[in-house]
């Protein structure tokens, strides 16, 4: 090592110290090659940062590093270290790209090149800006995984220095990292990370609630520590009996899984139960079983809890096979039970891919889903027009599905919750999709909207002179299938739209015992107004391009005879219900923000109810009488809406309660008041004006701080 060198690493004993332990790390699995090209990038970035500091004092030169050692802990190839190393140089010193080709290579000045984009995104709330700077990331990460992996250790170090910025900075930054950094690294298989990422970012955002929250699951630990300890040894000892070699290890989730657990489920600490778990580490497959049954057969199971991510692994690659057993104390207890490669994969996820090639393994099957998952996101990014949608789109599939349903030749589909058919088809294939004729389901023909559940096996039937059919946007759930649509009816000549326009409108007009031609011409032309269309083959284009729905145009063109003037409509709320009977119905009082569907009915026209209402059966649901509707984009008007709330039996409380719904805006429309013999409680039932659902949260949280209410919740049909 020459002198300018020299002088470079032992600029500072404190930085030297660091670069050797980070060189430790190293040389557990790098050559001696590979650390010297490692040292050389590091003197470059020495030199490049000289001088400069961090926010809070600290030489810049030790977030770069602190970047490398992240990922050295992943056991990453000596180009990703190089390049995390000199992730900042192209943006903060005189050293540029071409630089880097000439002294590293073209590999790893692409990597920094690419970082180097990444940092340029300055999250706002603007959603064009937050959709153009997801479309930079998406096509670095594109061109090569290794630069998004760069960027999440980058995150990961920030937010360990993130008490330097402002609190206004801190937030944003943890909040960007919980909507978009912590779901990629989730995504990718990287779960430590994510955990990381997510108990970083709600200390930043919630520090309070983070410091509560700490104490309180340490006091819990030092509690249970000796039971959990007693378990596992009870059941290292069963494992032993059945000559299973195994590693059994008690663990704990992580502060922001509880966090969103007791948040989702409005649940003290105390009420979280599964806090504590316990994780078997096998030699096998086999004895990832065995070990099921071993432990079953010495603690209670709990029924519906068991989940077998071995025979049909997440989207992700994670593999392994979850239950819950009641232990002592009726204490419930979960259980992860998997292979020692399979942990790897859990804790590592596409990062192994180089963990693996270092040992001259083989790489792990599932990189080609990370591939494919990537290769559907710029997909979408072409489909799409419209930023905002866009940025919806992204930010929906970065989570993962949670359905698993059968091809017919018995390959595993993973989707969303609530993806019906449809969804399903454009999973397999574009054209399966645009071709879709029919469907099977276990060997039965079903609807497109029918819902998926796990296990099923589905067939889908295709035809190549069929298209799309525009009402299937109404049940679309995933975003490539509503994109695909999109996309194909924009493809669609007006001539063939009118077609199709036509023919849906004539097919719903047969519930009404119509054909087109009876329409009364003043009817005809008031709808077209309405509509703001010149011609009624401009109508029947708006029908077969999507933008309206054929049956709403069949209802407020049929005679309405047959629908009592008693209804009367309200003002228009719901998309494309212009002049049409609307009534919402008082079983499930639908509000905004609530998904709903309407219901033809012959005395009140269409009746809104909440997707969820199970007055609404199966049925119907499938029936051609029943079909989705969404909300209008501004609605200033209130609705009625029904909480239900169980209170103790004491003198004044309706008072009480009734006060504090009055001092939060909402009047009380009814209520109901009821004496249950069985808990010595009172059970009141309002009904009271409201304007979304976001208002109801509100209401729901501030009525819960009352004393005297036990239970409250949102009454359902």
């Amino acid at each position: 090592m020459d002198n300018r060198k020299r002088d470079i690493f032992e600029s500072s004993g404190r930085y030297t110290r660091d670069f050797s332990h980070f060189k430790k790390k190293l040389v557990k699995y790098l050559n001696a090659y590979q650390i010297k090209k490692i040292e050389k990038a590091y003197s470059l970035a020495n030199e490049a940062h000289s001088g400069q500091l961090r926010k809070d004092g600290e030489k810049y030169i030790l977030h770069p590093l602190s970047a490398a050692s992240i990922l050295a802990d992943f056991q990453m190839d000596h180009e990703t270290l190089m390049a995390a190393i000199l992730h900042d140089v192209i943006e903060d010193s005189q050293f540029d790209k071409s630089h880097l080709m000439k002294t590293f290579g073209p590999k790893v000045s692409e990597l920094v090149d690419g970082v180097s984009k990444l940092d340029k995104i300055n999250f706002t709330t603007k959603e064009e800006a937050d959709a153009a700077n997801l479309r930079k990331m998406i096509l670095a990460m594109s061109q090569d995984i290794r630069v998004i992996l760069i960027k999440l250790a980058d995150r990961k170090n920030n937010l360990e220095t993130i008490s330097a910025l402002r609190e206004d900075k801190r937030v944003q930054k943890a909040k960007e990292t919980l909507e978009i950094f912590a779901p990629i690294a989730l995504r990718l298989g990287i779960h430590s990370l994510n955990k990381e990422l997510e108990n970083l970012s709600f200390k930043a955002i919630h520090p309070t609630r983070y410091r509560v929250l700490k104490d309180a699951l340490n006091k819990s630990r030092g509690n249970r520590n000796e039971l959990m300890e007693k378990i596992r040894k009870v059941i290292l000892s069963k494992l032993d009996n059945e000559q299973i070699k195994t590693e059994v290890i008690a663990r704990e989730k992580h502060l922001y899984g509880i966090y969103k657990k007791m948040k989702q489920k409005e649940l003290s600490f105390s009420e979280i139960h599964d806090v504590f778990g316990v994780r078997i580490i096998c030699e096998n497959v086999d004895s990832c079983y065995r070990s099921l049954g071993t432990v079953h057969n010495t603690y209670t199971p709990i029924p519906g809890r068991f989940k077998d991510y071995i025979a049909i692994p997440k989207s992700n690659g994670y593999q392994s096979l979850h239950t819950s057993i009641l232990g002592p104390h009726g204490l419930p207890i979960e259980l992860q039970i998997r292979t020692r490669e399979m942990d790897v994969m859990a804790q590592t996820g596409i990062a192994s891919h180089w963990f693996y090639k270092s040992k001259d393994k083989p790489l792990i099957k599932n990189y080609t889903q990370e591939q494919q998952w990537i290769t559907n996101l710029l997909t979408i990014q072409r489909d799409s027009g419209n930023p905002q949608e866009y940025l919806k789109s992204i930010k929906a599939d970065l989570f993962p599905g949670k359905v698993y349903v059968f091809t017919p030749k018995g390959q595993i589909v993973e989707l969303p919750k609530k993806s019906t058919i449809i969804d399903y088809a454009y999973s397999i294939h574009t054209d399966v999709g645009n071709n879709y004729s029919s469907a099977k389901v276990d060997d039965k023909l079903t609807s497109p909207n029918t819902v998926l559940k796990s296990g099923q096996r589905v067939e889908i039937i295709t035809k190549a002179s069929i298209r799309p059919d525009p009402s299937w946007l109404n049940f679309a759930v995933t975003e490539k299938a509503r994109h695909s649509i999109r996309a194909s009816l924009k493809l669609i000549k007006k001539k063939d739209a009118k077609i199709l326009g036509k023919r849906l409108l004539q097919n719903s007009l047969k519930n009404f015992d119509i054909k087109i031609s009876e329409i009364p011409k003043k009817t005809l032309n008031m709808v077209l107004q309405e509509y703001k269309c010149d011609t009624v083959d401009d109508l029947y284009c708006e029908i077969g391009l999507g933008n309206r729905i054929a049956k709403l145009v069949a209802m407020r063109v049929a005679p309405r005879d047959n629908i009592t003037e008693k209804t009367k409509s309200v003002g228009v709320n719901i998309k494309g219900t212009e002049g049409l009977v609307l009534s919402f119905a008082k079983c499930c009082y639908p509000i905004p923000g609530d998904n709903i569907l309407g219901h033809i009915s012959q005395e009140k026209g269409i009746v809104v109810h909440r997707h969820a209402c199970k007055s609404i059966r199966k049925d119907k649901k499938a029936s051609d009488e029943t079909f989705d509707l969404a909300w209008d984009e501004n609605i200033n008007d209130s609705f009625n809406a029904c909480i239900k709330i169980e209170v103790e039996n004491q003198r004044g409380v309706l008072a009480s309660i009734s006060s504090e719904i009055s001092q939060l805006d909402s009047d009380i429309v009814s209520v109901r008041y009821d004496d249950s013999k069985q808990t010595g409680h009172n059970i009141m039932i309002f009904v009271v004006t409201i304007f979304d659902t976001k208002a109801l949260d509100k209401l729901v949280r501030s009525l819960r701080k009352n004393s005297n209410v036990l239970k409250i919740e949102r009454k359902r049909a």
